[in-house]
């Protein structure tokens, strides 16, 4: 896990999913759910215990009780990239987000049922992830980390290509 991530940093992430296929489930009280493959941006906030590290480490992890929308694309896709903004709001990640091109909102209340600010915490994207996560980390000063390494020493993420 990462050293520089302690259990007391709050804030909010994006992670990059990659989804080789396309995705159809239902997913909550949002019922059915299509995703073409391609990239996808999911954007949270950790301000409980653990942290940014314990929810990012959450969400790298292959196996899990799903427990939020999110964690149906985190068990399928593969979770690429991260970027964590210490102190940082999920919402205002999102509207820096949308200001860039060939961005898109994929599904409608996607991670955001608890937000009254935003149509949805999923994005889509027509380009690749990397480059759109190394822009916000430019515009909110976050790290960015690949997921590997928010994986315990003991498991291993298998690859989903």
């Amino acid at each position: 896990m990462q050293e520089d991530l302690t259990s007391q940093q709050l804030g909010a992430y994006v992670l990059s999913i990659k989804l080789q296929r396309s995705f159809c489930g239902k997913v909550g009280a949002l019922g059915d759910v299509d995703l073409s493959p391609g990239h996808y941006f999911y954007f949270g906030s950790a301000r409980g215990p653990g942290g940014l590290a314990a929810r990012l480490s959450r969400h790298v992890r292959m196996k899990k009780t799903i427990h939020w929308h999110v964690d149906h694309l985190t068990t399928f896709g593969q979770v690429t990239e991260i970027l964590a903004v210490e102190g940082g709001d999920e919402c205002d990640l999102r509207h820096l987000a949308m200001q860039l091109n060939s961005i898109s909102v994929p599904v409608t209340g996607f991670g955001s049922s608890d937000c009254p600010r935003c149509p949805a915490h999923l994005l889509a994207s027509e380009e690749e992830a990397s480059e759109t996560l190394f822009l916000l980390a430019g515009k909110t000063g976050g790290r960015l980390y690949s997921a590997e390494s928010f994986l315990p020493i003991t498991a291993a993420q298998p690859s989903t290509v």
